[in-house]
């Protein structure tokens, strides 16, 4: 079986994913749906040029994206014989696309997060447990080659603490610096984190955050996010967390800093693009070893194509929990006041409540 593939959104993370699903055999692209007319050519152009490159480099075939263009997701999905569909919008975009998808029964990739409102994702969610569609999230930090090695050490031995640190700049697109329309850094940048702590750690029961806008807004009235934030998180299993992040730096973020360090009995475990492993004055490091990105994309082919979701990392249900969390950081920091994730969830995003 082949899987014909539609994207709803062409923009920068899309692009990653077209370039892998070329690569892949049994994926198919069949059409490409953007409200910029411009930016699906653009796409087109820009993912063909490297599939050519690549190709004459690696001395194959090249698989050029000929897809059908759409500026309308409902003509694209009404027009084409679809099997699943990529969904890669701003966060204040998701909602009716991941609707007009479930109405066609299609299965979905969509890129974190998965929506600004938690009701929102609440009303998807229920949708797909009903229809039993298969849909992941864009967490591709499941899918790094280490992961394993640092699930198989957790789970021997006893975690006290992590920390959390990502220093970096505003990304240039223009709707970032607005709250309305990215939700800030933790709900948009920062659930990657938060996604592979969940997945490491355990659920997180508790959040309790400090936040301001110091310095990106003083050149830039419009900017409304904030740009530092601290966090304190509990764990249900009694870990707990120090998250720290700031739009202050560079692109390259303090290197020797930035990470997840999880502090257990035995070992401590730093992790961003290696896993380092330090026991006493030895350290032993292992490396991604394949491209994240491209083996969550090939996980979700397989899946759809052997309608086995069990071979996903991230499923929907586990990113509306991260959604939450990052939700109730915003909160705490707004309310001064500590956040309760599972009681936001059973508030507004029951399906999800565990």
């Amino acid at each position: 079986m082949t899987v014909r593939v539609g994207f709803i959104g062409t923009g920068g993370i899309a692009t990653s994913h077209l370039l892998n699903l070329a690569s892949i055999e049994d994926a198919e692209v069949v059409a490409l749906c953007d409200i910029a007319p411009n930016r699906v050519e653009e796409a087109r152009e820009y993912v063909n040029r490297n599939i050519l490159t690549r190709s004459e480099a690696e001395g194959v075939e090249p698989r050029l994206i000929e897809a059908a263009t759409y500026t309308d997701y409902r003509q694209m999905i009404r027009n084409e014989r679809l099997d699943a569909v990529y969904i890669c919008l701003p966060p204040f975009a998701h909602g009716d696309p991941e609707h007009a998808a479930l109405d066609a029964n299609l299965h979905m990739l969509v890129e974190k997060p998965v929506a600004l409102d938690l009701r929102v994702a609440n009303d998807i969610l229920r949708r797909i447990n009903e229809q039993g569609v298969i849909a992941t999230a864009g967490y591709q930090l499941r899918y790094m080659g280490f992961i394993d090695k640092a699930i198989e050490l957790l789970r021997n031995t006893v975690i006290g603490q992590t920390i959390v640190l990502r220093f970096t700049r505003t990304p240039g697109t223009s709707w970032y610096h607005r709250q309305d329309r990215s939700g800030g850094m933790m709900i948009e940048m920062a659930t990657h984190q938060v996604d592979l702590l969940r997945f490491l750690v355990g659920e997180i029961r508790k959040v309790y955050a400090a936040a301001a806008t110091r310095i990106n807004n003083l050149d830039n009235p419009e900017y409304d996010i904030f740009d530092v934030n601290s966090s304190t998180f509990t764990f249900d299993n009694g870990a707990v967390c120090s998250f720290a992040i700031n739009f202050l730096t560079g692109p390259s973020g303090l290197p020797d800093l930035r990470g997840v360090h999880i502090f257990c009995k035995d070992y401590i475990l730093s992790m961003d693009i290696s896993l380092k492993v330090r026991r006493g004055d030895d350290v032993e490091e292992f490396g991604l070893e394949h491209d994240p990105m491209l083996e969550e994309d090939k996980a979700f082919i397989e899946a759809v194509k052997t309608s086995n979701p069990a071979i996903l990392r991230s499923d929907y249900l586990s990113a509306v929990r991260t959604l939450a969390v990052t939700i109730a950081n915003d909160r705490s920091a707004r309310s001064g006041m500590p956040v309760d994730v599972n009681e936001l969830l059973r508030a507004e995003a029951p399906q999800a409540a565990w």
